[in-house]
């Protein structure tokens, strides 16, 4: 315990020197680290809405094709469901969904 005491005593000013070098780079890697974590989480939202975009496209140039097609049975469900049309005489009933 005695010859570390006086080592450090000998060293003090290397010791010194040694503890505001390392303070100084932790300073300096602090920011770089906490954007890199910022950078990374953000590269993992993107990524994941990357693959949202990706499949609503891949719905939407499904969609695009079956109107393309003019298909009868299509067409009159995407006229009943997304413009609530109905055929002459028929009555449409709507309920909320709670």
């Amino acid at each position: 315990m005695k010859d570390l005491k006086t080592l450090i005593v000998r060293n003090r000013k290397l010791l010194t020197i040694a503890a505001l070098a390392v303070v100084a780079v932790c300073l300096f890697l602090g920011d770089t680290f906490i954007s890199l974590i910022h950078n990374k989480i953000e590269l993992k939202n993107l990524s994941r809405q990357t693959i949202q975009l990706d499949q609503q496209y891949e719905q939407l140039q499904k969609k695009l094709s079956l109107l393309k097609k003019q298909d009868p049975v299509y067409l009159e469900r995407v006229a009943r469901v997304e413009y609530h049309m109905s055929k002459p005489g028929e009555t449409e009933f709507r309920f909320k969904a709670d």
